[in-house]
């Protein structure tokens, strides 16, 4: 996600306009929390603490985490199924699908 923000910076801000936290979990526990500003400026990752606020707060675990980003886990199903939790306005919630699609074009993967 990194790479596509610092490459596609502009375009992803323009696209995206929102602030999001990721509260990354493990075995049901906050391990890190993450700010992706793609509102302001060209864009910014940053690990910040809980009481950093956000547009949208989406908290998950470390694996679905990755899976998330890497397309391999559909943001409505996942939060209808309780694998992810949002709070703060949902409706931005709805765009991680289209940031996730970004992230993949601008970090395609080798297939063997």
């Amino acid at each position: 996600m990194k790479s596509a923000i610092e490459s596609q910076g502009e375009d992803v801000v323009k696209k995206i306009k929102a602030v999001f936290r990721f509260d990354i979990t493990k075995k049901g526990k906050v391990m890190k929390y993450w700010l992706v500003d793609l509102k302001n400026g060209s864009g910014k990752i940053s690990e910040v603490d809980k009481k950093t606020k956000a547009e949208c707060t989406i908290k998950l675990s470390d694996r679905n985490f990755v899976k998330l980003i890497r397309g391999k886990l559909n943001p409505m199903m996942a939060y209808s199924s309780g694998q992810v939790k949002v709070k703060g306005n949902i409706m931005l919630a709805m765009k991680i699908q289209k940031l996730t699609k970004m992230v993949s074009v601008a970090s395609p993967r080798a297939k063997l």
